[in-house]
């Protein structure tokens, strides 16, 4: 996880505490559950599709305390497939990635949507809204998930960019 991600998550527990204290101890119990999960995904190479979805939710809700109605997450995955594995912390990458690269407002909201595509594959595609920043990207974090599929005989990751849309598409294995 970007140590930026930290940095800014402690900003946004720190400005919660004086204002909504409530709300402040639901981001404190979501961040433990993200930490936890992190820490766990170190011990296991993979992990079930449900557990990653389930880990999405709780980075999701942090996300959404930072940038409120500008980020918006879609799950649309099949419950039967929910049983099967991919690279532990696989989507937490790709949706920490989108954050990284993209500009994020309320009037003009990120959208990152998770399905499957067919019962083998998981798309995670976002609406394309490059930041303006001098930030290049190394594809660190794909070059990542592509090796570790490869590694585990698995059919290719796909990756695709239009001028609109940036899409990648994950290999689903067995049980």
């Amino acid at each position: 996880m970007d140590p930026h991600f930290l940095f800014n998550s402690l900003n946004s527990l720190s400005a919660l505490i004086r204002t909504d204290p409530k709300r402040a101890e639901q981001f404190v119990e979501e961040l433990s559950r993200v930490y936890r999960y992190l820490l766990r995904g170190r011990e296991h190479d993979l992990s079930s599709l449900e557990d990653e979805l389930e880990f999405i939710r709780s980075y999701e809700h942090l996300l959404k305390t930072r940038f409120g109605k500008g980020f918006v997450l879609q799950i649309a995955v099949d419950e039967h497939l929910l049983g099967r594995r991919l690279p532990a912390q696989a989507l937490q990458l790709l949706v920490e990635n989108t954050v990284k690269h993209n500009m994020i407002s309320e009037p003009q909201p990120l959208t990152v949507t998770i399905r499957n595509a067919g019962n083998d594959r998981l798309e995670v595609h976002n609406n394309l809204q490059r930041r303006n920043s001098r930030m290049h990207s190394n594809k660190v974090g794909l070059v990542n998930i592509t090796e570790r599929f490869r590694l585990l005989g698995a059919p290719p990751v796909l990756v695709e960019e239009t001028a609109s849309d940036f899409r990648v598409t994950l290999p689903l294995l067995g049980e």
